[in-house]
């Protein structure tokens, strides 16, 4: 699968440009923060799960208003996304500090007026790196993969956090029809992904988020992170095949058999079919 910008190329320019003739404070890279911190996307299992958030949290779009509504008050909130439908999905409150991509539409910048911004780069963009040229800044960029929970894991760590990363609503499926914890705010395609025998109805983005998580996971592994994932869905199962605690998933000896079984006949057709090894009946003649 192939991602692409929901904007055009042309409209990230636009939103770079307008940000960069505004004044702004760009974001800055943060000294060791030795305490955890919570990651929080707005899938549909934050609905229970937001009860178990005892650390700093960095909320990403519409788990902001969620989360306020039931009395949590996130000390950040990041948003990413180009696309100007951001500015309507979030409602500004004085003790958020609030991290925003220089790529975000004006509108966003325009609803945060007045409250504490810093301003990121996206690492990615492909105009990014030529605008910031362009206008002599030399600023720090940001990587994370296509969607904001992603991207807001390596944003905690250039904010210096070096404990444990929890992480709340990345279910990246439908719980029966909905997306997101306030519910789906645009059209969603649909599609079927089978992992090891357990289906998940997904939308096309959500499989791409699914694989940056997957990419993620042992880079930050790497580094000396513990990643918790929270709730359930896609990624949090998916996580119970990377040896990642899974809260709110349990997994039974019984399963953890049948999943060793089941990888050694995948490796065995693997095997058997290959043109390299043991002569695979895929092997030219």
């Amino acid at each position: 699968m192939v991602g692409r910008n929901n904007v055009s190329d042309d409209d990230i320019r636009a939103n770079l440009e307008a940000t960069m003739a505004r004044s702004y404070k760009p974001f800055v890279i943060g000294e060791s923060v030795e305490r955890p911190v919570s990651i929080v996307g707005a899938g549909p299992s934050l609905s229970w799960t937001y009860q178990d958030i005892k650390t700093d949290i960095i909320a990403c779009n519409s788990a902001h208003d969620f989360l306020i509504s039931k009395g949590v008050i996130p000390k950040y909130a990041m948003f990413w996304d180009a696309h100007p439908i951001i500015s309507t999905l979030f409602t500004p409150h004085k003790d958020v500090s609030y991290i925003v991509a220089s790529r975000c539409h004006p509108d966003v910048f325009q609803q945060l007026d007045g409250f504490d911004v810093h301003v990121a780069h996206v690492l990615g963009d492909a105009l990014i790196e030529q605008v910031l040229y362009e206008h002599a800044r030399m600023e720090p960029m940001i990587g994370g993969g296509s969607s904001s929970v992603t991207r807001a894991v390596y944003l905690a760590a250039a904010m210096g956090y070096r404990g444990d990363m929890h992480l709340f609503g990345i279910d990246s499926s439908y719980d029966e029809n909905d997306t997101h914890v306030i519910g789906s705010v645009v059209s969603q395609k649909k599609m079927q992904l089978r992992v090891c025998g357990k289906w998940f109805t997904i939308a096309p983005w959500m499989a791409l988020q699914a694989g940056d998580f997957k990419m993620l996971v042992p880079h930050f592994r790497n580094l000396g992170y513990r990643l918790i994932v929270h709730g359930t869905g896609l990624i949090p199962y998916c996580a119970t095949f990377m040896d990642i605690e899974t809260p709110d998933i349990k997994i039974s000896f019984y399963e953890k058999v049948r999943r060793e079984v089941h990888a050694l006949i995948l490796l065995f057709l693997e095997l058997s079919g290959s043109p390299q090894i043991l002569g695979g009946f895929n092997a030219r003649q």
